[in-house]
């Protein structure tokens, strides 16, 4: 899915200040193919934690450290599925990162 910056906003409950200062500060990265910006539900997904981080107190300088640490979480999450996807492949069934003898196919089964 992607959306234009209007419907986004409505989407988003967001003003055009708020979306603006987010995209500033880099909280956001929509894309822009020249004809104007796109917004992803990976967007989405973070104005709502940004929403909630605000509601539960959190002040500005600790959203981005937070949005990267998420970054962070799911680029290894999308590695360890690689990696597990790879080692299925291989017809092995477990490995030893995995010592509790879980096979990865059980692992995957939890993503």
């Amino acid at each position: 899915m992607s959306v234009e910056t209007r419907e986004f906003l409505l989407t988003a409950h967001l003003k055009a200040e708020a979306l603006e200062a987010w995209i500033d500060a880099g909280w956001l990265a929509p894309r822009d193919n020249g004809e104007g910006r796109h917004f992803s539900e990976v967007d989405l997904a973070r104005v709502q934690l940004i929403h909630d981080l605000q509601d539960l107190g959190v002040n500005d300088d600790a959203i981005p450290v937070i949005l990267d640490l998420v970054d962070q979480l799911h680029g290894l999450r999308r590695v360890l599925r690689d990696v597990l996807s790879t080692v299925a492949a291989q017809g092995i069934n477990g490995c030893s990162a995995m010592s509790s003898g879980a096979s990865a196919t059980h692992w995957q089964e939890r993503k």
